[in-house]
């Protein structure tokens, strides 16, 4: 073989580091570099890591938010070690931790309970931290409502409520917080209670109880409610989530027939999953019939609407549970699959 015949630039052997090639980096990645160039001017202008506390500016707050993300989505940044200048994230020696936020380290642990309620019933299961894969079907709702408080057009009021409810944001910590789901609805210490999705502006979920971030709210005296809103400038263009129309497997005579109409932030086959564990799906499984997109208006406000509309065709059901108790399923419906879609139709498709 002669010498005309050897490519040593493609010689990877003969490469230097410089020169080999660079895997493409995944969306992730794209955006978790840019919070490290962000995060090292801040250190380098201030000496300090920033810090979500009382008192610090916003942009402070907001960039240690997205350092707490890009802690917990750790595992997930390989290839950005070069980027963590300050070892801010990689030059940890402790363990990474899921719940390591100042949402979570502010005041104790948002899942610690006061003395005085520490001999009642403790979670089915903890809530854990985790980096949100799909945030990007939540990102334009996030900005929308950043833009709108900043702005003014929308004003955060004190929280001051029981219960929190599907598509509302909440300031905690300094933080944006968005009720994606809500499901396995039950009561709990004589309260009803249910199992969240809360999506978090650092670009991390969890899976917490209403109980727990309803109590996380009132500790914190700067928490604010946004809510959510109907069709507007809010969720201009946003996929917002989806309207279902399931029927019941269950045996029960009373159910044939019937359609249970509902919304959810998040994906239909997430809101039926153990559907046979849950009073709303009558303790038994269901079909998923049909679903329709929603873009440009809040889940919660569109779900109030559509029972609106379907209220002449209304059922009540009462169901009773594998430990006895008895529960009120709502949102069940004796009609049929096309008036479902007219109104749909009326409503919401512009």
């Amino acid at each position: 073989m002669s010498d005309e015949e050897i490519d040593y630039l493609k010689d990877p052997l003969l490469q230097s580091p410089e020169d080999k090639p660079k895997a493409a980096r995944t969306p992730l990645l794209e955006r978790a570099a840019e919070v490290f160039s962000k995060i090292n001017v801040f250190v380098a202008e201030t000496g300090t890591e920033p810090v979500s506390a009382k008192g610090k500016d916003v942009r402070e707050r907001l960039l240690a938010n997205e350092l707490a993300g890009l802690r917990a989505s750790r595992a997930s940044l390989t290839g950005l070690e070069h980027a963590d200048i300050h070892g801010l994230v990689f030059g940890r020696s402790e363990r990474s931790d899921p719940l390591d936020d100042p949402l979570l380290n502010d005041v104790g642990d948002i899942f610690q309970v006061r003395d005085a309620l520490k001999s009642k019933a403790q979670p089915d299961y903890v809530a854990d931290r985790r980096p949100c894969l799909d945030f990007d079907r939540f990102r334009v709702a996030f900005e929308s409502v950043r833009l709108a408080v900043e702005e003014g057009s929308r004003k955060p009021q004190p929280f001051h409520q029981e219960r929190v409810e599907l598509g509302e944001f909440f300031v905690l910590k300094g933080q944006l917080v968005h009720v994606a789901d809500v499901r396995d609805e039950h009561r709990r210490n004589g309260k009803p209670d249910a199992r969240l999705r809360v999506i978090f502006d650092n670009e991390t979920e969890s899976n917490l109880l209403m109980s727990s971030l309803v109590r996380r709210l009132y500790e914190d005296k700067d928490a604010r409610r946004i809510g959510f809103s109907g069709a507007g400038p809010l969720f201009e263009g946003a996929h917002t989530g989806f309207v279902y129309v399931l029927r019941s497997r269950s045996n029960r005579p009373e159910v044939r027939g019937l359609l249970k109409v509902g919304t959810t932030a998040g994906t239909v086959e997430d809101r039926v999953a153990r559907a046979e564990t849950q009073a709303a799906f009558l303790f038994a499984p269901v079909e998923i019939i049909e679903t329709y997109e929603l873009v440009g208006y809040s889940a919660k406000e569109a779900e109030r609407m559509i029972h609106a509309a379907l209220r002449p065709f209304h059922v009540a059901l009462k169901v009773t549970g594998p430990d006895g108790r008895s529960f009120n399923a709502t949102e069940w419906f004796r009609t049929d699959i096309e008036t479902v879609f007219q109104m749909f139709s009326l409503m919401f498709v512009r």
